[in-house]
């Protein structure tokens, strides 16, 4: 695995460098960029698993990489770490596909945390030939593959918590029928496929709460959900508690 780490203070990049234990984490080669351009320079040369960015680096902007990571069609997580607490930059950050925002300053466990994480995002996307073969198993409402079609499904619920997914959207991603989706899943999962999405949610929701210090407003966004008040609606309701004061009891 490759990771690009970007800021305009050399002694940032340094200390990252040197503070993050890369060995245990997988991690095999670091590449360094001072600015923008250079960062751009090298995300179109190499293949960078892992971007581990600052936002502001004027006069340029940390998420026109994203912006470029996206054009590109990378498969390239961006992690930013940033002293900018603004909801503004975050949101975008979100709005534009960021896997992570850390607020720092972080402990490099955090950091190591969040690669470790987005590592295992890539390993769990790259079987897309295995996945292709199952779609193409697949005929309208029937299904005639060595895989089930929840199991598929299921899958491509996982693989997009971070966005507002509807039962038409996964049941056109696997070549079902929503109506049949709906049934067949209800059937041997023994809940509703929306019940499913929003349990799937919250359990993700529950394990950052736990195990990172991102505002509760950035898990809300990372869930899907942009109206914060709904989430905690949402949350209390599956936990009984809101998401801080889950948060407060189980702080690891």
């Amino acid at each position: 695995m490759t990771v690009l780490i970007v800021d305009d203070q050399p002694d940032v990049v340094h200390a990252e460098k040197q503070g993050v234990d890369w060995g245990k984490i997988g991690v095999e080669t670091i590449l360094t960029a001072y600015s923008v351009p250079d960062a751009e320079k090298l995300l179109l040369e190499r293949k960078v698993d892992v971007l581990l960015c600052d936002i502001e680096m004027p006069p340029r902007n940390g998420l026109e990489l994203l912006n470029l990571i996206r054009e590109k069609k990378m498969e390239t997580r961006c992690i930013f770490l940033s002293a900018h607490a603004e909801f503004i930059y975050a949101q975008e950050a979100i709005r534009l596909g960021g896997f992570d925002y850390i607020l720092q300053p972080a402990p490099y466990s955090e950091i190591e945390n969040a690669i470790s994480r987005a590592m295992q995002d890539i390993r769990e996307k790259e079987p897309e030939v295995q996945k292709k073969k199952i779609n193409e198993s697949m005929d309208g409402d029937t299904y005639t593959g060595s895989s089930s079609p929840v199991a598929s499904a299921i899958d491509y619920i996982r693989r997009n918590l971070d966005r507002d997914i509807s039962r038409c959207e996964i049941a056109e991603a696997i070549f079902l029928n929503p109506e049949y989706l709906s049934r067949l899943f209800k059937k041997e999962t023994g809940v509703a496929l929306n019940e499913f999405i929003v349990r799937e949610k919250i359990e993700q929701a529950k394990s950052m709460l736990k195990g990172t210090g991102i505002p509760v407003s950035l898990i809300a966004l990372k869930m899907g959900y942009t109206n914060f008040s709904y989430f905690s609606q949402v949350f209390k309701r599956h936990t009984g508690l809101s998401p801080l004061e889950y948060r407060q009891q189980n702080q690891e």
